[in-house]
């Protein structure tokens, strides 16, 4: 009897670095059923549609999109819920649940699968900072999500060790998970354009919550954009919990009249891998960000004072701790760091099918 796959994302990057093992398992005649806890909203659509996948057969939140904290309690208390109190309605058969990375879905959905009394998979497991405060929330939900999981798949030797302290099968991917969203990318390139490449721009995603909802924002981050704006043209990516930052900081309509910063709101995904290919530098606080211009090659500085990740560490991506004299030395220097295209035989993405066609057959262990 073949077991039940369950896969349960709820972010937009989730649902990006899973869309490629989704598209392959339908090639391969693998069913699975997709659970939607719709922590972001937004696009959402459009990945589907780039990888020609079914909408998701169960959508567990309804209600606007959680990208301002009263509407994240709002989504969280609602999933929490159903988790502690209808997970087997939601899982019904034991089966494996895949659940990714380090948002509050990831470890609600391995909770989910405890409490069903399926097997727990971990997808992008092991990476660490070995700080509960840096990033916060996600050490956390990582520390708890390794609690509750059965099955590692780990990016890279280094995440496996991170694993020493915790039981289960641990299972060295060799890349990250978003290396087949690159790819796929890469092949299938959008034919979209937009003004301002028609001059040189650097690209610019800032959104994570240790960044937007401290002072650092106004008083560092914003102020080092406005300077490095001055010596190139700068394309603001909006996330929709940073808009709404910004909008309630009173900086939107500001930010809107800088002739030198242009806010854009989020690209799909084939464009947003195009304009970051084709930007002489990406300026970033997101992880994923920092895997997928890992292998693009760009010049990368990450806006974090430490990342948990090794992706481009030492070759195209350099970690600015927020200090000055490192933000402008990368600007002044960027060319020096720009890389090729970084291509292996390896997909991560198979890596996570051929378990399961070899474990999920009349295996009763759990």
């Amino acid at each position: 009897m073949m077991k039940k796959i369950y896969v349960v994302i709820g972010t937009r990057a989730q649902f990006i670095k899973v869309a490629p093992m989704l598209r392959m398992m339908l090639d391969q005649n693998m069913k699975y059923e997709l659970i939607f806890t719709a922590q972001h909203q937004e696009t959402i659509d459009e990945i589907l549609k780039v990888y020609r996948l079914p909408k998701p057969d169960k959508v567990l939140y309804k209600y606007t999109e959680a990208n301002t904290r009263f509407r994240f309690a709002r989504w969280f208390l609602n999933i929490f819920f159903k988790v502690i109190f209808q997970s087997k309605k939601y899982l019904p058969e034991k089966g494996y649940v895949l659940t990714h990375g380090d948002t509050f879905t990831a470890w609600l959905a391995a909770l989910m699968g405890k409490l069903a009394g399926c097997k727990v998979c971990h997808l992008e497991s092991g990476l660490r900072s070995y700080n509960i405060f840096k990033p916060f929330p996600e050490e956390i939900s990582r520390l708890i999500t390794f609690t509750l999981s059965d099955v590692y798949f780990c990016p890279n030797a280094w995440a496996v060790n991170n694993l020493k302290k915790f039981k289960g099968e641990k299972i060295n991917m060799k890349e990250n998970p978003m290396y087949d969203g690159v790819v796929y990318a890469i092949k299938n390139p959008s034919k979209k354009t937009f003004p301002f490449q028609k001059k040189k721009y650097a690209i610019v995603s800032i959104h994570r919550y240790e960044n937007i909802f401290s002072s650092r924002f106004t008083e560092e981050i914003l102020p080092q954009l406005k300077e490095i704006s001055r010596s190139i043209h700068l394309v603001f990516t909006l996330h929709p919990t940073t808009r709404e930052r910004l909008k309630s900081l009173n900086l939107y309509k500001k930010l809107e009249k800088d002739k030198n910063i242009e806010l854009h709101e989020r690209f799909d995904f084939l464009d947003w891998i195009r304009v970051c290919n084709e930007s002489e530098f990406v300026i970033t606080d997101g992880g994923s960000n920092q895997e997928e211009l890992s292998y693009l090659g760009v010049p990368t500085i990450l806006f974090r004072t430490e990342t948990e990740r090794k992706e481009g560490l030492g070759e195209n991506i350099v970690l600015s701790e927020l200090k000055p004299g490192i933000i402008n030395n990368f600007v002044e220097n960027y060319k020096k760091y720009k890389r090729p295209f970084k291509t292996t035989k390896i997909s991560p993405s198979q890596t996570v099918i051929n378990y399961l066609k070899k474990y999920r057959l009349n295996r009763a262990d759990y």
